[in-house]
């Protein structure tokens, strides 16, 4: 077996390190809505004071990734790995002891950073180790955020009911050492050059041109393509994390039980394994504007249906096609980003575009928790959270019409690009 061979074997390791340390960091992103309920109970806070928490979370995680995409590219992936394993389960064991909103808030920030420093950093080298099955490789990573929606969920209501959701924290904090500390030791960069030994390997020609053609963030953030991607992932993140926190309280609302309504984010949670590794390989075949097009139109009709509904069966067949479509985009930023800028600074431009998961995911729960606690139903956020749906793939046509899939060639109706 040649060097050459063994790099790309251990490009598959990679992978399950990505694949381990972002189940882990589900957690607090995916699972959230089965916590809604027992805090209220607890404390009486109102929905919306709750959802707030997630909304600093996805902030946090959002801006956060711009310091931690270029201590990446500077210092290494595992460096920054270590550093935010500190964060994480630290934070995980404080929850467990909060009294207050305000500590509720400080802890959930903690968390954004901890899982902040275990997405862009391992997104960014995954993309590095890869070239033509790129897509593949980062869909099967983050089918890990699917399999945590699926089994955590559920597992953590079970835990609560029996544990309380304050002893559910702990064991969730001793659950992550261990996947973080193991995730860690596997992570690495490739070696120099690698990327484009497996252009050649994979027989395909690397032109000067095209090598040159990788971005800055500065060149990235002039080029208009790169703001039709931002708001595009934005006003699709709005949506999805609106779903994802609130789909649980809705349906105990609708009279489901909660452990019934935690097996929607099961459903979810299976469905979206299966988009990912479908939507990575049909990214690699037709790239991820054309690709992410299909999606939030698919995403939009799922989330038109939800309130149409409140038999459980029905949820479920609704959420499969929610789950389908989320699933399938939900790795695509990482994907796009190479695509359009290359891989040379994509730690860095991918922790800029990672901000629209800290604003979509902030706007889209609280805004639905402050809509039902004003309104007793979540009716006005789900139209809401439809349309701008609509408007996402409204600007993945736009995209597809105005620029080529590929960087060297992109914008194609600006000469200079980077202008």
């Amino acid at each position: 077996m040649n060097i050459f061979n063994r790099k790309i074997q251990y490009g598959w390791v990679i992978v399950f390190a990505a694949f381990t340390a972002m189940l882990t960091t589900s957690i607090p992103l995916y699972s959230f809505g089965v916590f809604i309920e027992p805090l209220t109970e607890t404390f009486g806070w109102l929905r919306g004071s709750i959802s707030l928490a997630l909304a600093i979370f996805n902030l946090v995680v959002g801006f956060v990734a711009i310091f931690l995409g270029r201590m990446t590219d500077k210092y290494g992936v595992k460096q920054v790995m270590i550093l935010g394993m500190a964060f994480y389960v630290v934070s995980l064991f404080l929850t467990s002891q909060i009294n207050s909103l305000i500590t509720f808030y400080l802890c959930f920030a903690g968390l954004g950073v901890g899982a902040s420093s275990f997405y862009v950093p391992i997104i960014s080298t995954v993309t590095k180790w890869f070239t033509r099955r790129r897509g593949l490789a980062l869909g099967v990573s983050v089918t890990a955020y699917g399999v945590g929606m699926a089994f955590f969920s559920p597992l953590l209501e079970l835990a609560i009911s029996n544990l309380g959701w304050r002893m559910t924290f702990i064991y969730s904090g001793v659950v992550s050492i261990v996947l973080l500390t193991l995730s860690t030791y596997l992570m690495k960069s490739p070696p120099e050059r690698f990327a484009a030994e497996q252009k050649y390997d994979e027989g395909e020609d690397i032109e000067e041109e095209e090598r040159a053609a990788d971005f800055t963030v500065g060149e990235a953030l002039k080029c208009r393509a790169y703001w039709l991607i931002y708001f595009m992932l934005l006003f699709g993140g709005i949506s999805a994390f609106f779903i994802t926190a609130h789909i649980v309280p809705y349906s105990i609302d609708a009279g489901v039980s909660g452990f019934y309504a935690a097996t929607l984010l099961t459903v979810i949670g299976l469905i979206n394994i299966f988009g990912r590794v479908v939507g990575g390989y049909v990214v690699d075949k037709l790239g991820s504007a054309r690709t992410l097009a299909v999606i939030f139109s698919l995403q939009a009709v799922s989330i038109f249906l939800i309130p149409q509904f409140s038999r459980l069966s029905a949820l479920y067949l609704v959420a499969l096609l929610f789950g389908l479509a989320y699933g399938s985009w939900a790795f695509i930023p990482g994907a796009i980003s190479s695509e359009y800028f290359g891989t040379t600074n994509s730690g860095a431009i991918l922790g800029t575009l990672e901000t629209v998961t800290g604003m979509g995911g902030a706007i889209g729960p609280y805004f639905a928790g402050f809509v039902f606690d004003v309104t007793g139903t979540y009716d006005l956020a789900f139209t809401v959270a439809g349309f701008i749906t609509v408007a996402a793939a409204a600007l993945a046509v736009s995209l597809t019409v105005f620029f080529k899939e590929r960087r060297v060639n992109l914008p194609e109706w600006d000469k200079d690009p980077r202008r």
